[in-house]
């Protein structure tokens, strides 16, 4: 294990992330919020322990496979800790765990929040929040190999084990190149929805805080209705297209850039079936809403719903709470599925959904035809043994941390549909539930316990188990 590497990693972290308290600093002063001094005293907390971690090693190595898997864990442990700071001394989250619920739902682009009034608190700290989602969408590591050199010099492993997906290729044979090109795309669909907001008639503030949470799936607004405080069609409408636009594996849009055909999208047969799932319970719930609801209310609100849940953004136009059991339950199951691999999107993931069915298919032909030869193919590709292998086990995994985390919500006392609801929000990084932490309420209600339980719930969901679980195992650990 290369400690002093591993330190440095952490060190640079630390001062990026006070340096980028200087944008929510901006905007406390702008606004005059009581919140100003709450972040030049973060910046100080964090960024000097960040220069002494950041000092000169004697030597430079370059990082193994376990040397990335506890740089990019403890990064995700490190990082919302010192985010959190900032709540704590406003005195609006006081509380630890709940100031570190806060953060991490902000880092992990869950959009779960334990603030019951989510007006009441400063400008600065709202901005915070939103900047959260923004950084953590592409991911923290990714920032560091973007800007760092070490990270041309056998950082590879980070790479792998920070973006989300099924399978991580690069689209360079550089490893920062590609880094880089990832945050260029990222960048750009930002700076878009950053314009098209302020044309519809947002602020520069608000029209950031929206952006950072759409683009990165996190789903934070500055406002306590969400997007459903804003009347005007055009936001919603705009805020719906890069929904959909963020759960897109990025690797498509370098794709058609580098072919200068945006075929290169509409023929991966994985956005073909996200477009198909919600394209298919939109209808469901318009349809279940229309006759209760009326039409027009439908067609308002169950294709945004569908949208914002299954890229795990999480923003609302209406408290879905409050629909038909059909209709909740389709984005329950929602919950589960998830956007594309390679998105910014949280939940399993339509990759791993495809190759699972896939392979269901494949094994009953061979019980038919026990001599047949009948690979795993997902479009014109034939998904490796392993590949399959490693889907199923994460699926195991993962139905079984969202049965053993729902099991512990009811032993502290909440009713069924709150305690599975609280738990495939944050495994999936998804935000609100539903019944006491539905859309027009918050997790606040959460006993101390169960909301130290769903911070971890969003760790393990935004870094896809197995990183986490890794380091967890003694083996990892022995030399």
């Amino acid at each position: 294990m290369h400690w002093e590497n591993i330190r440095r990693v952490f060190g640079f972290l630390l001062v990026l992330l006070a340096a980028s308290m200087l944008l929510p600093l901006f905007w406390a002063w702008y606004y005059r919020t009581p919140d100003t001094a709450a972040f030049v005293w973060s910046m100080v907390i964090v960024g000097v322990p960040g220069l002494f971690l950041l000092r000169r090693n004697k030597g430079q190595a370059n990082l193994g496979s376990r040397d990335s898997f506890v740089i990019v864990s403890g990064s995700w442990v490190l990082c919302p800790v010192a985010g959190a700071i900032p709540f704590i001394i406003s005195r609006v989250l006081p509380n630890p765990a709940d100031a570190l619920f806060e953060a991490m739902s902000g880092f992990t682009t869950t959009g779960a929040t334990v603030m019951s009034q989510i007006e009441v608190p400063a400008a600065g700290l709202l901005f915070w929040r939103s900047f959260l989602n923004w950084l953590g969408g592409m991911g923290i590591i990714l920032a560091f190999l973007a800007i760092v050199p070490m990270a041309n010099q056998g950082s590879d492993p980070l790479f792998r084990a920070e973006l989300p997906g099924m399978e991580v290729s690069r689209f360079t044979p550089r490893l920062r190149q590609s880094v880089v090109l990832l945050w260029r795309i990222y960048g750009v669909i930002t700076l878009v929805e950053t314009i098209c907001l302020r044309l519809a008639g947002m602020s520069l503030y608000e029209a950031l805080i929206h952006t950072f949470s759409t683009v990165a799936t996190g789903g934070f607004s500055n406002r306590a209705l969400s997007v459903g405080a804003f009347q005007s069609p055009w936001i919603r409408l705009i805020i719906l297209f890069f929904m959909f636009v963020a759960g897109v594996n990025f690797g498509l849009y370098y794709k058609a850039v580098h072919t200068r055909k945006l075929s290169a999208i509409f023929r991966d047969p994985e956005f073909k079936t996200y477009a198909a799932v919600i394209l298919t319970a939109s209808l469901i719930i318009i349809l279940d809403l229309s006759s209760t609801h009326g039409l027009i209310e439908g067609l308002r609100h169950g294709p945004f719903q569908v949208v914002s849940i299954i890229t795990t953004t999480g923003y609302t136009t209406v408290d879905f709470d409050l629909w038909p059991d059909l209709s909740r339950g389709v984005l329950l199951l929602l919950m589960f599925v998830g956007a594309c691999s390679g998105s910014t999107a949280g939940s399993i993931k339509i990759a791993r959904l495809m190759v699972a069915a896939k392979a269901v298919f494949s094994e009953l032909g061979r019980m038919v035809h026990s001599r047949a030869v009948l690979p795993v193919r997902v479009g014109d590709r034939v998904i490796p043994e392993s590949t399959v292998r490693n889907v199923f086990v994460f699926i195991a995994i993962y139905l079984a941390c969202a049965m053993a985390g729902t099991l512990y919500m009811l032993w502290l006392g909440l009713d069924i549909v709150s305690a599975l609801s609280a738990v495939a929000a944050t495994l999936g990084n998804i935000g609100p539930g539903l019944g006491l932490v539905g859309p027009a309420a918050s997790f606040a209600t959460v006993p101390a316990s169960g909301k130290i339980v769903l911070t971890f719930l969003m760790l393990l969901g935004r870094l896809e188990l197995f990183t986490v679980f890794v380091t967890l195992t003694p083996t990892f650990w022995k030399r």
